[in-house]
């Protein structure tokens, strides 16, 4: 059985995520293993929004091996580098909780819980975990299968990714569906109210 974590997020990241755009999440220090993963977008929406399926992380400084110096991937792993995020998350599916839980509720069920910073073992608060997996959810979102490297993708940073047809294309098709007016999430190449 996977570990289970609670993953803090920014909520200018999650729309890359909800488009099924973004391939990877990008961690300066991750578990070693596949994990299942309790989405929670942090200030000023302090929700959890869904579970993501993650696999195992890759390590860039392996990664980028492969790669010739003047390649566009090559430039993108070792801007990652330079930021510190040596590790590389498959992201492989995205569930959504039909209600978005409050950090609040959290709290309520365990006065001790505080979400982090990164992440942490939410296996650590078995009552929040019960209650969490317990919260009625809609179908997966989609499936990513990483058989190989989505290459076009690897190291992208959410802002490139915003500026992209596919992004703009999906924004469009996703903000007149009701189904996600419950995600409260902005962009980062223009402000919205959260």
């Amino acid at each position: 059985m996977k570990r289970k974590i609670f993953l803090s997020f920014r909520p200018e990241f999650f729309r890359p995520i909800l488009y099924d755009i973004k391939k990877y999440e990008y961690q300066k220090r991750f578990c070693k293993e596949p994990v299942t993963a309790y989405l929670y977008l942090s200030y000023p929406v302090q929700e959890v929004v869904g579970v993501m399926e993650l696999g195992k992380p890759l390590f860039v400084l392996e990664e980028i091996l492969k790669y010739e110096k003047d390649t566009d991937i090559y430039k993108r792993i070792n801007e990652n580098i330079e930021n510190g995020e040596l590790y590389v998350i498959p992201i492989e599916s995205l569930q959504l909780y039909k209600k978005p839980i409050s950090i609040k509720k959290l709290k309520e069920i365990d006065y001790m819980f505080s979400a982090p910073r990164s992440y942490l073992n939410i296996e650590k608060f078995p009552k929040i975990l019960d209650y969490l997996n317990n919260e009625e959810m809609y179908e997966k979102e989609f499936y990513n299968k990483h058989e190989s490297i989505y290459e076009d993708n690897f190291c992208m940073s959410c802002a490139e990714m915003e500026k992209t047809l596919e992004f703009k294309n999906k924004d469009r098709k996703y903000l007149e569906n009701s189904k996600y007016d419950i995600i409260k999430s902005g962009y980062i190449n223009k402000k919205t109210n959260i």
